[in-house]
């Protein structure tokens, strides 16, 4: 496949709803995009910028936002289905150790990422980002890739922008993973926060005293606090009224995972509070396994929870939280988060303009998607507004619509095999189908590893959620006690066995089992999962 070459001037026309402010919706106008970024807005009957004049616009017929920003999702997983939780559980550590969790979600991709021959990295980076693409998100968390020994680290680089990756200096790194060595020492944990300009930290997930406890180890003997402008924390479900006003004292933030929080716990972030206390709140669907199935989904999820709890987010708050609230936590409102001249061309389009322009988005399913573009690149949409936008790419369908996507990219990893969509789909498919065989592979890997015996060279995928390989997000900040998390050999050696698990669709549209899942989850609410599902 040869990448796209796309037009150096080319314009969209549409509503356009900048997310500037509430009701800046420009309800026929033209966006007009050179390069990387966009030139120029204008409404209807307006002239075009100098250079565009003999530019034919795309007539889209959609409204057109910024593209998605996500601050919370553990991409490595989203192969794997929704997991249908057994109980309610007080803190993190709980749901870790369930039986079914382990069958489930960590044995599955233990046995993916150390069992790996090589074949199976490349299919799971593009299949994941390929599941954000397709529901409009531009942005999210980035995969975390390591050496076969464990000792050298970094992100993968593809289509999707990655929040630790950023584009310095226009886009900052965000941090989010560190070694447990810098966690213990809260000296050394405050100047990392204090260096940062986006830090995104799992904080007190969890509704009882352990997961609280997380957040009082922010504290040190002398009273102070490691909470900075930088800090954006994940979930903070534990924390209270007092809890968020310390917060805001610091100017930290929240990144919030409705849906994830009430799968597993029974209850979600007290946003309402973090709301009065003046904190900038932004939306993550967490993961496949506990979560949305892509952040347009959570979107979904949060509008639900705010009317079931009478929260009193209104539609344009929640759709701030994923364009230009995640935006200014990672410092990049200057160049995205909204619709302006000279920011960066990450645009996002959804079929209809007749109705409230912030419940629209939210209301939007994968199907309703036109157009998704990253630094003015067209890299999904229907195949006529690919086609009109001079772009290419590999075929698919989303329910019965045909579909192009497009990965290609000049600067994508290069120690990466680049494969279709199709083959990563097949190589996927069968891998899980076949957990058992890989799973005794996966033993063996990790004993070599955690020996320092391993001699393969390569990437492999070094996963965020599991302990002992110096990429967790979750830092144990000591706390009447010492830092918690198994020890990954002991994890492996007193493994469940695996049975097959089919992989998680790319959509909801095409994926029945999801919604079925939904409904049956014990720990929601009366009503909340039907809820979400008529947005399908």
């Amino acid at each position: 496949m040869s990448p796209a070459a796309g037009p150096k001037r080319w314009a969209l026309t549409g509503r356009i709803v900048t997310m500037a402010a509430e009701g800046d919706v420009i309800e026929n106008g033209t966006i007009f995009i050179e390069d990387n970024r966009i030139a120029g807005i204008a409404p209807k009957g307006q002239p075009a910028p100098a250079g565009f004049e003999a530019v034919q616009a795309i007539k889209t017929g959609g409204s057109i936002y910024p593209g998605l920003i996500e601050l919370h999702n553990h991409l490595s997983y989203n192969i794997l289905p929704l997991w249908r939780v057994p109980q309610a559980f007080g803190n993190r550590d709980q749901w870790q150790n369930a039986k079914s969790y382990k069958t489930s979600v960590t044995g599955p991709m233990s046995a993916i990422a150390l069992a790996d021959d090589g074949s199976l990295l490349p299919a799971l980076v593009r299949y994941v980002e390929a599941k954000c693409l397709v529901a409009g998100t531009t942005t999210s968390q980035g995969i975390t890739l390591s050496n076969w020994s464990g000792t050298i680290h970094k992100y993968y680089k593809g289509a999707l922008r990655a929040a630790e990756i950023g584009s310095p200096p226009d886009l900052p790194r965000a941090h989010s993973k560190i070694p447990d060595i810098d966690a213990k020492d809260w000296a050394k944990f405050n100047k990392e926060l204090k260096s940062s300009a986006c830090f995104l930290l799992h904080l007190s997930e969890g509704i009882d005293t352990k997961a609280h406890s997380h957040f009082l180890a922010l504290r040190n003997a002398a009273g102070d606090w490691a909470i900075e402008p930088s800090l954006a924390g994940i979930h903070c479900t534990a924390l209270e009224a007092t809890d968020f006003g310390t917060m805001a004292q610091h100017q930290a933030k929240v990144v919030w995972s409705p849906l994830s929080n009430l799968l597993l716990y029974g209850k979600t972030t007290d946003v309402a509070a973090a709301r009065t206390a003046g904190l900038t709140i932004a939306l993550g669907s967490d993961w496949s396994p506990s979560g949305s199935k892509n952040l347009l989904g959570e979107l979904k999820a949060a509008k639900v929870v705010s009317a079931h709890f009478g929260l009193g987010f209104s539609d344009y708050e929640i759709v701030s939280m994923a364009t230009r609230n995640p935006a200014a936590i990672l410092k990049w409102d200057g160049k995205l988060g909204t619709i302006a001249a000279g920011k960066f061309a990450d645009l996002l389009v959804v079929k209809g303009s007749a109705d409230d322009p912030y419940g629209h988005l939210i209301g939007s399913r994968e199907q309703d998607i036109v157009l998704v573009t990253i630094g003015g690149r067209p890299r999904y949409g229907t195949k006529k507004a690919m086609q009109q936008a001079g772009a290419s790419g590999e075929a698919l369908d989303i329910g019965s619509s045909a579909r192009l996507i497009d990965f290609t990219s000049p600067d994508q990893d290069p120690g990466i095999e680049k494969i279709s969509l199709a083959e990563a789909t097949t190589r996927l498919s069968a891998a899980l189908g076949k957990l058992g065989t890989l799973q005794q592979h996966s033993v063996t890997m990790t004993a070599a590893i955690a020996s320092g015996t391993v001699s393969r060279t390569g990437w492999r995928l070094a996963l965020d959620e599991q302990f002992g390989n110096n990429v967790e997000l979750r830092p144990r900040l000591d706390y009447n006690g010492s830092p918690t998390g198994p020890d990954l050999r002991a994890v492996a050696a007193a493994a469940e066995p695996l049975h097959p698990i089919k992989l998680d669709a790319l959509t909801v549209v095409d994926d029945r089992a999801f919604l079925e899942t939904l409904t049956s989850e014990p720990n929601l609410p009366q009503g909340l999962a039907t809820a979400i599902a008529a947005f399908y």
